[in-house]
């Protein structure tokens, strides 16, 4: 059964029910998750996704987001008093599961993740009882482990508060390569721009197969893409390097609004034929920069493949992502130099599991020079998924989970499991 809730209360109304008739809860905001851990057979599922009141203060510089508000839903929202947020490049996102699980975007080296710029939020516990978070109340354990904890592991969140920015119009930048340029060396010179780039700069590296359709799909199978917070020509001056790499088929930079940024990122990182895909996505991080013989294994991978759409998609990080600790979130990859998003999608006369395992064997192929996965890219085929998503804070959110839903729950696969007893917790 679905509870589709109009109200904090028929949260609490859900829970209680589910609690006193023995009946698995799974939680449901935008509907994005990956692995479907947010339904189930034989559960119920409390879905937010009505919950949509967003109530912006433009003088604090906050807005407070009921949880079934998307990304697109708040920007829009935003946009029309002049301000944004920091949020992602997939606007049917619920923003409340972007917030749980860090949270990376457009602003992620200008200002830091979408959790970074949590201010408050509320949330209905496995009692049906109703907590307020902040960083500094009683409940600032519970909102540490709300800034990229996962969602669904503590609580079901009905509201956040989040601080918001100007929208400013920013340049928006992409240069395209095929497949007949110097493959490696693109690769090799968009990672060592923007290893070295200030804050003003966020870019994705989107990497397709040599058998990619593209004059089917109108898209380029190699793109350089992103955002300057700075003027076109400053931007083309230091772009250079990436310009005078082989010889783009094209490239654009251009001042536009930023709402108009944010659609770009949306179309440029598109990676689905129809509107119900059967895929397969997987994440890894990189601590320091890939190496030639990494770079080689993406590459031979890529040109090799029979799959026309297995995508390696690497985002750029530092900048602001590291103004706070491993410690200070839950979200532990402060120190990542890159991002990958494995992704693989088959068509009706392919094979899936011809697919899954390409995507696979690249991801095991280039764990000698990565770590980890993203929690909002989780994938069954890693066994430890507890440190691959949370590194070294798993034993306080085990300790957090202990606390507040000692009973588990809040229980789906590849859930947070309460510390045992014997663990000793703050």
């Amino acid at each position: 059964m679905i509870v589709y809730c109009q109200n904090t209360r028929d949260v609490q109304n859900a829970i209680r029910w589910a609690r006193f008739h023995k009946v698995p809860i799974r939680v449901r905001s935008g509907g994005h998750h990956h692995i479907a851990y947010s339904t189930g057979t034989g559960v119920i599922v409390i879905d937010v996704s009505e919950m949509k009141q967003v109530h912006v203060n433009k003088s604090q510089g906050i807005a407070t987001v009921q949880a079934g508000v998307t990304g697109h839903e708040l920007y829009t929202k935003l946009f029309q008093r002049g301000l944004t947020h920091v949020g992602g490049t997939c606007s049917d996102v619920g923003i409340s599961g972007l917030v749980l699980t860090g949270g990376m975007g457009p602003l992620l080296r200008r200002i830091g993740l979408t959790c970074d710029s949590l201010v408050r939020l509320e949330m209905v516990d496995a009692n049906g009882r109703i907590i307020h978070a902040t960083k500094h109340n009683e409940h600032k354990d519970l909102f540490w482990a709300s800034q990229g904890g996962g969602g669904g592991n503590f609580g079901i969140v009905t509201s956040i508060t989040l601080k918001v920015y100007p929208a400013k119009p920013v340049t928006w930048f992409k240069i395209d390569w095929d497949w007949n340029q110097p493959v490696e060396k693109v690769i090799h010179a968009w990672q060592n721009f923007f290893l070295k780039a200030d804050r003003r700069w966020f870019s994705h590296l989107d990497l397709w197969p040599k058998v990619f359709p593209s004059k089917k799909l109108k898209k380029s199978p190699l793109s350089a893409f992103g955002v300057f917070y700075g003027a076109p020509k400053e931007a083309r001056r230091k772009l250079a390097p990436l310009l005078n790499t082989g010889r783009p088929n094209k490239q654009t930079i251009k001042l536009v609004p930023w709402v108009e940024a944010i659609q770009l990122f949306e179309e440029s990182t598109a990676v689905f034929t129809g509107p119900k895909p059967e895929y397969k996505t997987s994440g890894a991080f990189a601590m320091r920069p890939l190496p030639p013989k990494a770079i080689k294994i993406i590459r031979k991978t890529l040109q090799n493949t029979t799959s026309p759409l297995l995508n390696v998609l690497i985002y750029s990080l530092g900048g602001a992502l590291q103004d706070k600790s491993p410690t200070d979130t839950a979200f532990f990859y402060r120190k990542a130099k890159l991002f990958f998003l494995y992704n693989v999608e088959w068509l009706k006369n392919e094979s899936a599991n011809k697919r899954i395992r390409e995507l696979e064997v690249l991801r095991r192929r280039l764990l000698p020079y990565t770590r980890g996965d993203y929690v909002g890219n989780p994938d069954t085929n890693i066994k430890d998924y507890l440190t691959s998503y949370y590194g070294g804070n798993v034993r306080r959110l085990r300790c957090v989970k202990r606390k507040h839903d000692p009973d588990y729950v809040f229980r789906f696969p590849q859930s947070i499991p309460p510390a045992s007893k014997m663990t000793k917790c703050p």
